[in-house]
């Protein structure tokens, strides 16, 4: 019970410092590099708790699902590894003590490009895992849940994600004057569109592989 508590409270602090990280110029570059090591901190830790999976990979069989959420894990353990090692090579305060090698400008793309596919590959391993929440009362929440969804698209394209997450557009825009709260208001609604859309995907796949 302790342990299931433990994971909870792990997930629920990456999902939280998940949006604060993509606002990295609102929040600042330090407390930007600080939450980038607390997420590696709890990527790990998330990895020990649910040492389980990583241990059953080459047992069993692979359905549809199954192929489907290990590819996604997979991915974004490359991504959140990759991520703090080109965010190191560009550290401006932490780790500005390691030399860069003259590679802090190739860092700064595979940062930008990973940070984007990150975020949008841990929203959807975390619909994976929406079946206990959308089964829960009140009955309201998968509406809501598809409303939100809706505005989730609306602000994908407004906030030019597609732009970053293809490369064509290598410095994100950032509105100084707007509320902060507009641009987390907005990420939690993208967030909550790929956790709907992870969230679909498990469902179709898990009927398949039926």
């Amino acid at each position: 019970m302790k342990s299931k508590s433990l994971r909870m409270a792990v997930d629920a602090a990456m999902t939280a410092l998940l949006p604060c990280l993509m606002a990295y110029s609102l929040i600042g570059e330090t407390f930007h590099e600080v939450a980038g090591v607390a997420m590696l901190a709890l990527f790990i830790a998330h990895h020990i708790l649910n040492r389980a999976w990583c241990k059953g990979l080459f047992r069993g069989r692979y359905s549809p699902y199954r192929a489907f959420t290990t590819a996604v894990n997979l991915l974004l353990c490359v991504v959140i590894i990759c991520l703090p090692l080109s965010g190191i090579m560009m550290s401006k305060h932490l780790f500005k003590f390691l030399p860069t090698v003259g590679l802090s400008s190739t860092a700064r793309t595979v940062h930008l490009l990973l940070s984007y596919w990150g975020f949008a590959l841990m929203s959807l391993h975390l619909g994976l895992h929406m079946d206990a929440m959308l089964k829960a009362k009140p009955k309201w929440l998968p509406f809501a849940v598809g409303m939100v969804s809706l505005y989730g698209f609306y602000a994908f394209i407004k906030r030019e994600l597609p732009l970053y997450m293809t490369l064509r557009s290598q410095f994100v825009f950032f509105d100084y004057a707007e509320p902060r709260v507009c641009f987390f208001l907005d990420y939690f609604a993208i967030m909550v569109l790929f956790m709907t859309l992870g969230y679909g995907m498990g469902k179709a796949l898990k009927g398949k592989s039926k």
